[in-house]
Parts: structure tokens; sequence; C-alpha cells
């Protein structure tokens, strides 16, 4: 029978499910995949997990009865809390601890780590009426330790989830993203459009914030009236050029963001550690990241869990769980093997039969082309200037796609990027576009190789010979947020990649999410099919067959 776990993630948002034997992870999934909402939001009569937990028993063939054990933040919906307390009743951990324990999931068995963790907010603070916003922590082999914990006062809202929490940098930035015209959660819009801007209102953010060298009290900001919004409000109206301001107050806020990451990394200066991981959803800054790496602060690799947002928690949980059975710290497996790239993988394998019956669904709008059933016959399509998507093997549990669902193109014109930006995704011509490329690559193209990362979760500066050969890659700033395909964890992409270089002499790829605009990334292959052809792009590859969309028929 097992020992079954299910793991639930999210808060008010970022609604996930995680299942596993004992402490293996078995499969994983966000519901936004599957009800196809971004983020997984729902209306008040739906439940928020009730599909991603489906999936799971569905994926491992077992039914609700067999599971043993539900864990998950303290940050689950009250309503889910209600429902299992009659069935199976939910263990919950602090929301920070959940981000610190599944950061740790991914560091190298034995290793001693230290974990910022930062956010919007989180659970209430350890002895306080207060929310987490900053969380410093140490994890090792016997167990983990919190250093320290920065913390606001909140507007207690009914459903206990606050609208304001002062002294978080991550709802600092939000505040700004809502003023520049971006929704909520469309934070990453900010970071891109600051490439394009300078600078230049650092000054007036730093008269509402200060940065303290105590991890109880490492950044204050009041959000309470104090002319924060209204200077913000001042400053879009000073002249007629909105994009110029818009991008000067997007560099200004992430100058902020990266100041503050650096300030609380250098607080671990001297501590005996093997690795520094970042989490939270403030970890989702890539820029930052980069910009923390190139500043030596810390003589350790920096890392960050593709899972670092709250989708994420359902992992930390199931650690924090197996923790209290064993007493030390659990060393985790995916699918009965050791935790590795393969962690950001955690759907399940659609079988040949699925995707056929899909592709039959589709008659007469989807045509085979047989030509194309392998990784390097697909290399010579990408290379002759299409752009393909790729549904291959299970999808990504995390925002970034990363070869699983991704849109795939040829870097060497500018011109791809604009299309892509514009006909297809019809979104911000300011986005920047991913590369993905061999680890062995990465000194060609780009230069740190502190940088590197196989979750697409830190930038890079690129070398010139990147700049001249794959300029659809390269944002405005000279940057481009890479990802490294290490060695085994994705055979599919090694082999594309060495045939895409043996084919055209160049060794990277152009890689972005494959959705549309407002939509989640597609799970399944009904999704795939809908989505590649309302894209119109030039085909789509589902593991090993390639297709091509026809006119309807008159």
């Amino acid at each position: 029978m097992g020992d079954w776990t299910l793991a639930l993630g999210g808060s008010d948002h970022d609604f996930s499910a995680v299942l596993l034997n004992g402490t293996d992870i078995r499969v994983g999934i966000e519901q936004e995949r599957i009800t196809r909402r971004k983020h997984g939001l729902t209306y008040w009569y739906e439940d928020p997990y009730q599909s991603a937990i489906d999936y799971c028993l569905r994926s491992e063939q077992i039914s609700i009865d067999a599971i043993s054990r539900v864990v998950a933040s303290v940050s689950v919906p009250a309503r889910v809390l209600e429902r299992f307390a009659s069935q199976l009743p939910i263990q919950t951990f602090p929301h920070h601890l959940c981000h610190a324990a599944s950061a740790y999931l991914i560091a190298p068995v034995g290793a001693r780590a230290g974990i910022l963790v930062y956010d919007g907010f989180g659970s209430e603070a350890v002895g306080t009426t207060e929310r987490e916003t900053f969380s410093f922590y140490t994890f090792d082999p016997t167990g983990f330790h919190l250093r320290g914990q920065t913390s606001g006062k909140w507007t207690r809202e009914p459903d206990e989830f606050p609208i304001s929490v002062d002294n978080s940098i991550g709802l600092l930035y939000e505040l700004v993203t809502g003023n520049l015209g971006f929704k909520p959660a469309e934070s990453g819009k900010t970071m891109g459009l600051a490439a394009h801007g300078e600078p230049r209102y650092v000054d007036f953010f730093e008269r509402f914030i200060r940065l303290n060298n105590s991890e109880s009290n490492c950044f204050e900001c009041d959000f309470q009236p104090s002319g924060l919004h209204s200077g913000i409000q001042s400053i879009l109206a000073q002249g007629s050029n909105q994009f110029t301001i818009k991008a000067d107050l997007a560099a200004s806020i992430q100058a902020i963001m990266e100041r503050t990451l650096i300030h609380c990394a250098r607080l671990f200066a001297g501590e005996p550690i093997d690795l520094f991981l970042i989490t939270g959803g403030c970890a989702l800054n890539t820029v930052a990241n980069g910009k923390l790496v190139e500043s030596g602060v810390l003589d350790v690799p920096v890392l960050i869990p593709p899972h670092c947002g709250d989708a994420g928690l359902a992992l930390g949980a199931a650690w924090l769980a197996a923790f209290e059975t064993a007493g030390s710290s659990p060393v985790f497996t995916l699918r009965g093997k050791p935790i590795d790239g393969n962690i950001a993988r955690l759907g399940h394998r659609y079988s040949g039969e699925s995707i056929k019956r899909a592709v039959q669904q589709a008659y007469p709008f989807l045509v085979p082309d047989r030509s194309i059933q392998t990784p390097e016959a697909l290399a010579r399509e990408i290379a002759s200037g299409a752009i393909v998507a790729t549904f291959n093997g299970s999808c990504e549990f995390g925002p970034r796609a990363l070869g699983g669902r991704s849109l795939l193109a040829a870097p060497g014109r500018a011109d791809v990027r604009e299309r892509i930006n514009r006909e297809l995704k019809r979104r911000e011509p300011f986005r920047p576009l991913a590369p993905v490329l061999l680890e062995e690559n990465y000194r060609r193209y780009f230069e740190d190789s502190r940088r590197a990362d196989a979750f697409m979760l830190k930038t890079a500066m690129v070398t010139d010979e990147c700049q001249s050969l794959a300029p659809a890659i390269v944002h405005v700033d000279g940057s481009a947020r890479v990802q490294v395909n290490q060695a085994g964890t994705d055979p599919f992409m090694t082999r594309l990649l060495q045939a895409f270089e043996s084919h055209t002499g160049l060794g990277v790829l152009l890689n972005t999410s494959f959705n549309r605009r407002g939509e989640p990334m597609v799970e399944s292959p009904a999704d795939a099919i809908d989505s590649a052809r309302g894209l119109g792009v030039d085909g789509i590859y589902m593991d090993g067959h390639f297709y091509r969309f026809a006119e309807r028929p008159n």
C-alpha cells in the first residue's frame, strides 16, 4: 500500500498538490495547469486544490483513502482545513519555514546551508502578531535553526489574507508594479521594463525605507499614509514620455530590490555554510539573484529552487513532516532516483495513446509530418527559421519553462523576438526571451560561470560572440535569463542542442514558455494542441512526433 503523503502548496494563490510515498516524490502539479486560470485563482464555490489532488491520485492510481497524512503551510485556506477536518486533519507548518525547507530539499546531501526567505508576507512571525517578511535560517543534516526574522504590522482582514504588511520589499515592489499599470502578480514585467530605464528615483524610495544590520529588523518600510503612493503618482505625472518615466521607476525599484538582497546576504557573511539558498516569491527576481552572485559578498554557491513561489510550500511541508518523523533531516528522492535537475519536472508523463487520442480529436486541422521524429530532425526544422512548440515528457513545476512545455526557436535574428512577443504571444515588446544551452557551452556565450543556472533563475551578461550570433535572447542591457541543460536531466533537450549546434555552429536556442497570453503553461496534449494552434506556431513536437496545422477546408 505504501506510506502516502499528500502535500498542498499555495496560500491565496499558486495552489498545488504533491504526492509522496514515504520520502519519494512521485508527482506534483499546480492547480492552474489544469483549471487553465493563472495562479489557480478560484471562485468562492470552487475547491482550490481538487483538480490538482485528483491529477496526482490518478497518476499513481490510488484513491484518497490510501492517503495516511496531509500536510501544508498554515497559509492554506480555512475552507480547505474544514474540508479535511472530518477525514484526515491537515498538519500545518509556518509559511516561511515551509519555503526554507523546500529550498533545502535541493541542497546536496549533508550540506550546511544558509537560507534567506523573502516575499510579500508569510504567516504570523514567531512570538508576535505580525507577519513574516524576511526569515534567516541555517539547515544541516541535524535540523534547522531560525537565526532571525523581520516582520511587519498588517491590515487584518476577515479572511486572514491582509491587503498590506509593513517592512516588505515584495509588497513595495508590487506597489510600484501596480502604479506602472500592471496587474497583481505581474512583477516580472516590472523587472523586464527596468532594463530600459535608469534608476533616477532611488533617492525617492530611500526616504521610505531603512536597511538595518539585524535579522530581526533588516528592512523597514511603513505602508501607512506616508507620501509613498502619492509620491509615485506625482513622478508619473511629471512628463509626457510615460514609457521613459515608467522605465526609470522600474529601474529604481529594481535597484532597491538588488540592494536589499545583497544586504540580507551579507548578514550571512562569516557563517560556516556550504551554500546559500534564496526562496520565497521575491526569489523569482532573476536580475537581483544575478547581481548578488556578481557582488561576491558570499564565497559559496548561490542556489534558488525552481519551486520558490508559494506552490513550493507543498514540498517544504512534506520535508518538515518527514523531519518530525525521522528526528533528522530526511533525504528525498524523485521517483526512486536522487534529487537533481528533474525536481522542476514533477508532472506525470502522458502515454503515447493519450497523445494519439488528442491528435485524432484535432482532425482535420492537425497534419502529421513524419519526416520529423527525432531531436536531430527537429533541430534542422528550427534552424530553417521555424518557431516550434514542444510537449516533451513531464510538465514543469514552477513558473519557468525548462523544455517540457516550451516554444523554441533559432536565436540568430532579433526579429524572431519581435515575432514571438508581438504576433504569437501578443505581449509587451520589452519582454525578454531566454536562452537554453549545454553546460559545456556556457563560457562561450555568457560571462561569470557562477551565474549558470539549471532553472532559469539568474541572469548573466552575454559575451560579444553571443551578442553577435544570438541577438534574439539578449535583453536591452546585455543580459539574459539563462538556462543550463545539465547532463542527464533531459536527454531530448541535450540531443536537440547538440544537433542544432552541429547543424548551425550555434550552441544556444531561444526558449520561452508554451502558453497564450493570460494563460498558464500548457499541461495536457489537448491543451498543447489548442494553444499551439491559437499561437500560430510553425509546428508542434509531441514526444517523438511532429505536427503542422492545416487551414480549415472549404
